[in-house]
């Protein structure tokens, strides 16, 4: 049976005429009259009864109204959850970011957003590089940044990435190494120094395992961290070298910075959103991610 026509049965019910049953749906008479033949035929018996002024039900179209008023009632729940879905993706929303990003890029951007839309309700959660697109394709996320190396990161289903920045990786030194003097450093230049770096089960150490590997030497890494700030603590004792990414550092006492020569490593920084429509505050936050990353000098894709 047709719900919709299903539906007209409590109209009838409840006008007792065809007429104000077509008032109260919409319709002319002559349509009403229409579907309720097509709902008899479809149900195989008559459903309701004509008298001089008006209709009413039979026994058979008074339950099956009954079924009508329930699948009336579904509709209306559903409706309520829509508009209330709406009503909090309106000023809700719900981000994710690795640390390096939440530290230098969301401040800027959660503060411009709070002077447009101060009413906004605004989670972060704090992640891996990668793990934000899963997430968004959950529905838990509105908005991830995540991070790509080497390695192309690809969406899940229902997501979209769009790049951001290239942040530039830099060799981290301690103030005393010898290629301090140097403008431009290769990865040869490191071949017999300690390093400390991420462990070899993250796309960014793949990275520079790839890069030592490339300039004919497997690097020795007696410092394994996570922590960018590690890493950078390392360096200030002047026992390691370590290779950042721009953003990551930090003004930390002992340690000085450096390019790479070209063709120099860098991450590229992606927005990860699901397909589609995003809500508009999505939309105004990305937005004014795009001008924090442009303020950051680092090279947009």
């Amino acid at each position: 049976m047709d719900p919709v026509r299903l539906l007209l049965l409590v109209s009838l019910r409840e006008s007792g005429s065809i007429t104000r049953a077509a008032d109260l749906t919409g319709r002319t008479p002559p349509a009403v009259s229409q579907q309720l033949a097509k709902l008899e035929r479809e149900v195989g018996a008559g459903l309701v009864e004509r008298l001089p002024h008006g209709v009413r039900l039979t026994p058979l179209g008074e339950r099956l109204a009954a079924h009508a008023d329930r699948l009336a009632q579904v509709l209306r729940d559903a409706e309520e959850d829509r508009a209330r879905h709406l009503d909090l993706h309106r000023t809700r929303l719900r981000l994710g970011s690795f640390p390096t990003a939440g530290v230098r890029l969301l401040p800027e951007a959660l503060a411009a957003l709070n002077r447009r839309h101060p009413s906004s309700e605004v989670s972060v959660v704090d992640l891996g590089p990668t793990e934000g697109s899963a997430l968004v394709a959950d529905g838990e996320l509105d908005l991830a940044l995540v991070a790509e190396y080497d390695e192309p990161l690809h969406a899940p289903t229902g997501v979209r990435l769009i790049p951001l920045l290239d942040d530039p990786i830099l060799a981290v030194l301690p103030e005393r190494h010898f290629a301090v003097a140097g403008k431009r450093c290769t990865f040869r230049n490191f071949a017999g120094d300690a390093w400390a770096c991420a462990p070899p089960d993250l796309p960014n150490r793949r990275q520079l395992d790839n890069l030592a590997r490339a300039a004919g030497f497997t690097p020795r890494v007696p410092f394994e961290s996570e922590s960018y700030a590690v890493a950078q603590a390392v360096v200030s004792a002047g026992v390691a070298v370590a290779f950042l990414p721009r953003l990551a550092i930090g003004e930390v006492p002992g340690t000085v910075t450096r390019p790479l020569a070209p063709p120099a490593p860098f991450r590229r920084i992606h927005a990860a959103l699901p397909t589609g429509s995003p809500a508009a505050l999505t939309t105004v936050f990305l937005d004014l991610l795009r001008q924090t990353c442009t303020d950051h000098g680092g090279t947009t894709a």
